[in-house]
């Protein structure tokens, strides 16, 4: 225990005298003067003389700044370690155990995250709603740089809340998958307001592996959000403690060779002990997170756009788990797809953090960071080599949803998105008694909720004749296959847009996803 004070003693010691000594504000005056130098070069309105004065002063401040920073770092750094001698020479203590310590990977992750909001909080910059103040930003790159540090103190986790968790039970998880833009969100967001599930939600980042470390230690500086829209830009409105896709976190910490670097490569049926047991302890965790002492048979619930590349393992791992797979019609779904990527295309080009973040959550839907699943070898083989066509977002419609008619038909649970719009009550119904739900009046309450968007314009004349026949015949299959099968009049149902020669039905209300 008395290595533990010492190892604590470091870290406080050190942030008191970086503040006494201005180690922050000096670091923020560095960048700023060097933000400048950058600006004054790449002014062309400025002389050569001027440039050269101005950047002659901006150097010599910021070597005067280096010094004061080295020597104050320094001073933060050794007066600790003076004072932790000293009683290692009085008997006290060991500074081999106390550094032993200081070097854990739990406390390399706790004392890191303690010692940004003990420097940087108080940050006078007032982000934009579509930002990440500066500690977020800080946070969030020393998480996605931890990955190894906190899969271990996932295991030092897991022993200090075991009792907790042991009482966290994993019936019938819940897992809702399909390729982006098909519903996936509107379906967490009903399923997640009954009592009975529990989810990740946007609270769990940046460490999403030490879910419950994270939740204890962030309470302390926990912040009530606004409701805003989210970064799609489709009408979702998100705070903190919405329902978000998470757990890819957890399956890029052991399953790394499955993330091409222009593709996600799907998974084989194979076993791999160590990622089950993290999985069912993080399940565990998230329960105990969301629904605490009260609910502990609560059930665990995902949204995880990813599943789709590994049914066979999920079926395998949980026998009991339900999985649930929504559908759009096949045009409408592209168009919401190609409208994405080139959304994002301008996020991440005009915020690289953006890019990072996505990336580092494991969302390779859309721009900069587009991996499509290689679903049957469809990738290298596509006709379609544009994502910037519509006719390369039906390509991989047509590959994603007949590998899971092929392969997994009987495995899962299809509901037909469209037709949940059109008939919200007969649709979440069908849902309801898919998850088995033990109160579907709960979930029947949210089709209020669900709203009547207007369909995409789409140009569908570039599009291949044998692609336009193939999504319809895998759109037929899939209506077939769906619990909630739309039931229309003859004549409501012939209207459409033309589709490469054919009629394409297309649904009367849509939900701009």
């Amino acid at each position: 225990m008395i290595s533990w004070v010492g190892a604590v003693f470091l870290v406080v010691g050190f942030i008191v005298l970086a503040k006494l000594l201005g180690m922050v504000e000096k670091s923020k005056e560095a960048i700023d003067v060097t933000r400048r130098s950058l600006n004054v070069i790449r002014d062309p309105a400025l002389g050569d003389d001027v440039k050269e004065k101005t950047l002659q002063k901006n150097s010599l401040r910021l070597f005067r700044l280096f010094f004061a920073l080295s020597f104050a770092g320094a001073a933060a750094l050794l007066l600790p370690v003076g004072v932790l001698w000293l009683g290692q020479w009085m008997g006290w203590l060991s500074l081999d155990a106390v550094f032993g310590v200081a070097v854990s990977p739990l406390f390399l992750v706790l004392s890191t995250v303690f010692a940004c909001l003990a420097l940087f909080r108080g940050s006078k910059r007032v982000p934009s709603a579509d930002d990440y103040p500066t500690l977020d930003r800080i946070l969030h790159r020393i998480a996605f740089r931890t990955t190894a540090a906190q899969v271990a103190a996932a295991d030092v986790e897991d022993k200090m809340f075991s009792k907790q968790l042991a009482r966290c039970k994993l019936d019938r998880p819940v897992f809702i998958t399909a390729l982006p833009r098909a519903g996936t969100t509107l379906l967490l967001e009903c399923c997640a307001k009954m009592p009975e599930f529990a989810a990740h939600c946007y609270r769990d980042m940046p460490f999403v592996l030490i879910p419950v470390l994270w939740g204890r230690f962030s309470a302390k500086f926990r912040k009530e959000g606004r409701l805003r829209q989210r970064a799609h830009g489709d009408g979702m409105l998100i705070n903190f403690d919405s329902p978000e896709a998470l757990e890819e976190v957890v399956w890029k910490a052991f399953w790394r060779r499955q993330y091409g670097n222009d593709r996600i490569i799907p998974w084989r049926n194979e076993s791999n002990e160590e990622f089950e047991d993290f999985f069912r302890s993080h399940m565990r965790k998230i329960i105990h997170l969301r629904r605490g002492e009260g609910v502990p048979r609560a059930r665990y619930l995902s949204k995880n756009n990813l599943n789709v590349a590994r049914i066979p393992l999920l079926r395998r791992i949980f026998p009991d788990s339900i999985i649930v797979v929504p559908f759009r019609d096949p045009v409408q779904h592209a168009a919401s797809l190609l409208k994405q990527h080139r959304n994002f295309l301008h996020i991440h080009a005009e915020d690289k953090f953006a890019s990072r973040y996505m990336r580092a959550i494991g969302h390779f839907d859309f721009g900069e960071n587009l991996r499509p699943v290689d679903f049957g070898g469809w990738f290298d083989n596509r006709r379609s080599k544009d994502p910037e066509s519509i006719a390369f977002w039906l390509e991989y419609w047509a590959a994603g949803y007949e590998h899971l008619v092929r392969e997994n038909a009987a495995a899962v649970r299809f509901i037909g998105f469209d037709a949940l719009c059109e008939h919200p009550q007969s649709g979440l119904k069908a849902l309801a008694g898919a998850v088995g739900a033990a109160e579907p009046d709960r979930l029947l309450a949210e089709a209020a909720g669900i709203r009547a968007p207007q369909p995409h314009d789409v140009d569908l004349s570039a599009v291949p004749d044998d692609l336009a026949q193939d999504v319809e015949r895998i759109h037929g299959k899939l209506k077939e296959l769906s619990l909630n099968p739309t039931a229309l009049p003859v004549a409501e149902a012939k209207t459409g847009v033309a589709f490469a020669g054919e009629l394409f039905p297309l649904p009367s209300n849509m939900l701009d996803v």
